[in-house]
């Protein structure tokens, strides 16, 4: 049956692959081709190899972003994930106005429904001495959305492009060795089929296996914090993401719908010690924030408490033969700044001027692009995140020093264009700091 592939739930057409049933003309190709095969049961389905330019592990934000941008530029493009879609995780479901821009140029903004979203203009800091600042972004409202929201959004629209195909609840396994010293495809053995391509994405998240197996996972992070997020049936009090800095522990609340909002909370475990139980956790923690557990009093909880983490992982370099990282998967710091998001489509974004012109000089070809060749995009995922880690650190700072949030709160509050500029800052559209003056001026009474 040329032109069709197997999968373990059904047989799917697939009209631009080059499909065969010969053997790669690789040693470890033909290993690898020969392993997948006798993994079949005892009713096998037809195994086959596939040729595509590039093949991206995860269909999470950051994996169907980066499949919609390949393919909107005409590139054969396969996205497996081992779960099944769409799916839901632990996430602050506040998109800042950067990040919706990238949503719009992605073509996914009109696929979430507004009844399903809640704009929100800006953030809101409440210290832990009881003080409050406030201020409204100047580019437009930021967009609470569900994850699972987001999550059918993105498939939906990549489900618009005839060169994407996603398959669901499948495993690859990827080898990086094909070919040592010597220019050729990147092989992965997908269910009962082994495919080829130029490229492979490493999208498969904060604990990524690809990152693993190709040898750019980083040393363990000392600090260890961690995630967990609850909805709550409720109208949204507030037009802001509102943050209640704690004792080693924020809280986080985001208006994500007319009649529901979603409270996170993040902690370092070294400082914040908590119970082992899972279903006394979401309970103690809100525990330590009156104010708002005084808020959702007669609020109903809408399903089941999630959690991640530890939080902080990193990559060597986000790029290797054949390779590269984009997302949580290239390397991530911290959810205290809400942009996980953003930096996800702003780096699918980059693709276009760093990777599709080489793919498509190179069409026709096998070989798999070269850590020199992906330099462009090293370049460009180094320049995305450089602010959000610049502004990270300095917020990680603070949440070890709650006598600090202390004094920021009432400097950002009297100083509320102070607070808008940083809100820019942190997305990347300003810099750091508006001039050499105010940041001294700022420094000096933060740290007293």
């Amino acid at each position: 049956m040329p032109g069709y592939y197997g999968s373990e739930s059904c047989w799917r057409r697939m009209p631009w692959n080059k499909t065969t049933n010969t053997v790669p003309n690789s040693k470890t190709g033909r290993a690898l081709f020969l392993q997948c095969r006798s993994k079949t049961n005892s009713n096998p389905v037809y195994t086959v190899t596939t040729d595509v330019d590039v093949l991206i592990i995860g269909a999470g934000p950051a994996g169907l972003s980066a499949g919609i941008v390949l393919a909107s530029q005409g590139l054969q493009t396969l996205i497996c994930e081992k779960r099944f879609l769409p799916v839901d995780k632990a996430c602050g479901e506040g998109i800042m106005p950067a990040g919706l821009a990238n949503l719009q140029s992605l073509g996914v903004r009109h696929h979430l429904p507004e009844g399903e979203t809640r704009p929100f203009s800006g953030i809101r800091y409440l210290s832990p001495g009881g003080h409050t600042a406030a201020a409204r972004f100047r580019e437009g409202p930021g967009l609470g959305v569900r994850r699972l929201v987001l999550s059918k959004a993105l498939l939906s629209r990549a489900k618009e492009l005839e060169g994407l195909e996603i398959r669901e609840g499948v495993h690859a396994k990827i080898d990086f060795e094909a070919n040592p010293g010597h220019r050729g495809p990147i092989f992965a053995a997908i269910s009962k089929e082994t495919v080829t391509a130029r490229l492979v994405v490493g999208a498969d998240g904060l604990h990524s296996k690809i990152r693993r197996q190709a040898g750019l996972q980083a040393a363990p992070a000392k600090r260890r914090r961690w995630g967990i997020r609850q909805h709550f049936s409720v109208s949204p009090w507030s037009e802001y993401v509102e943050v209640y800095w704690g004792q080693g522990i924020e809280a986080y609340v985001t208006p994500c719908a007319s009649d529901q909002v979603g409270v996170a909370f993040l902690w370092d475990r070294g400082r914040f010690p908590t119970p082992q139980d899972g279903e006394r956790l979401f309970p103690y923690m809100i525990g330590h924030f009156p104010g708002l557990q005084e808020r959702l009093r007669n609020a109903h909880p809408c399903g089941l408490p999630m959690a991640t983490g530890p939080l902080e992982q990193s990559a060597i370099s986000p790029v290797a033969e054949g390779l590269l990282l984009i997302g949580d998967a290239a390397g991530y710091l911290d959810a205290i700044t809400g942009e996980g998001i953003s930096l996800a489509t702003a780096q699918a974004l980059a693709l276009q001027k760093s990777v599709i012109p080489l793919l498509k000089a190179s069409a026709g070809s096998n070989n798999h692009l070269t850590t020199g060749d992906l330099r462009a995009y090293a370049l460009a995922h180094r320049r995305i995140t450089r602010s959000y880690h610049r502004m990270t650190r300095m917020l990680l700072f603070l949440s070890r020093r709650p006598s600090i949030v202390d004094r920021m709160t009432e400097i950002l509050k009297r100083q509320p264009e102070l607070f808008q500029h940083l809100l820019s800052a942190n997305m990347g559209l300003a810099p750091m700091w508006p001039g050499f003056s105010l940041s001294f001026l700022f420094l000096r009474r933060l740290l007293g």
